[in-house]
């Protein structure tokens, strides 16, 4: 008999409204099935110590946000991405955002932040129109 409900599933409706609208007596809802719960698993005692947590991961600062937008037009100016060849309009994107991120931080960055911006963004686009020649 067990192979006969094998793979069958009762449903049952607990909807306290019919399709009209009106309330469904108590009675006809009937109570919700009793389900088992699980056994707790416990986890396996081992005798070894537990992992010290990972260090936090450092800082990320202004540096990072030019270096990984750069690294980006780069790699699409250059055909380093795999099934992706050399996409200079993309890459374009990504030296435009460089620099609305100049233009945005104007005066409030550090010599090194600013004069690291301004390289970065002369050898993208020195990339770029050599990229679309």
């Amino acid at each position: 008999m067990a192979e006969e409900n094998e793979g069958k599933m009762k449903v049952v409706d607990r909807r306290r409204f019919t399709v009209d609208g009106d309330e469904v007596e108590p009675a006809a809802v009937g109570p919700a099935p009793a389900t088992e719960e699980p056994p707790a698993i416990s986890p396996p005692h081992t005798a070894e110590k537990p992992p010290e947590p990972a260090s936090p991961p450092p800082a990320i600062g202004f540096l990072d946000l030019v270096d990984f937008l750069a690294q980006q037009a780069a790699a699409l100016l250059s055909g380093q991405i795999p099934g992706r060849g050399r996409d200079p309009q993309t890459a374009r994107f990504f030296i435009d955002l460089l620099a609305v991120v100049q233009e945005k931080t104007a005066g409030q960055l550090s010599g090194e932040e600013a004069r690291y911006l301004e390289d970065v963004l002369y050898q993208l686009r020195s990339l770029f129109v050599a990229a679309t020649r």
